[in-house]
């Protein structure tokens, strides 16, 4: 595992990215938990990102359903408290297969937490809601960019079952597909004041952006 630090740095106010750069930094100001750091991966192609933690970077080969050959994939994700923050990056050498692949990150996510809801309480299903069209400023219009919640169960450090909400967005830009995660147990906030666990995770959401 290798550090992402190499491509972070805080943002310069200026241009037309002051008020988005500054809106998360208030946020940070009322949330001392969270310490947000603007992200520029070099794997990621022209993707801005803000991480309310340092991410480390790791890389693994998927298989993911209607592809023929598996796909590198490189994550970036960090802990604060309970809340675990994550990014995911698969690229693809068809236009054709943008959407697809899309759909399929989501379902396979779908899929995995159904597994762990059922080693960890045996028939328990997924509790799935859309939330619509997801936008990011500068991605690749698909009609497959979508955002979900979903609740389910794992077992803990001490093998009791345990209920998590993880919230996803899946978007592109070109021929790269991006998944963006952000998971808690329910009822936590973290480290975070009570009440901001859900500007964070907008924060988080609203903090991704391709060069227009």
């Amino acid at each position: 595992m290798r550090n992402a630090a190499h491509g972070a740095r805080r943002a310069s106010p200026r241009g037309r990215h002051v008020g988005w750069l500054l809106g998360l930094l208030a946020l940070s100001a009322c949330s001392p938990a969270l310490d947000w750091r603007e992200l520029r991966p070099a794997e990621a192609h022209g993707l801005r990102a803000m991480f309310p933690c340092q991410p480390d970077l790791v890389t693994r080969t998927v298989s993911l359903p209607g592809m023929a050959q598996p796909l590198p994939m490189q994550m970036w994700s960090c802990q604060t408290g309970e809340t675990t923050w994550a990014l995911s990056r698969v690229q693809v050498k068809e236009v054709t297969d943008v959407g697809p692949t899309l759909a399929a990150l989501a379902r396979v996510m779908q899929d995995n937490l159904q597994a762990a809801s059922q080693m960890a309480s045996g028939t328990t299903p997924v509790s799935v809601t859309p939330l619509g069209a997801v936008q990011v400023p500068g991605m690749t219009p698909q009609p497959q960019a979508k955002g979900w919640r979903f609740q389910a169960r794992r077992v803990d450090g001490w093998g009791r079952p345990l209920d998590m909400s993880v919230t996803a967005w899946h978007f592109a830009h070109g021929l790269q597909i991006f998944q963006a995660s952000v998971s808690r147990p329910v009822g936590s906030g973290g480290t975070e004041p009570r009440g901001s666990a859900q500007d964070a995770e907008s924060s988080f959401r609203d903090g991704f952006q391709f060069p227009g």
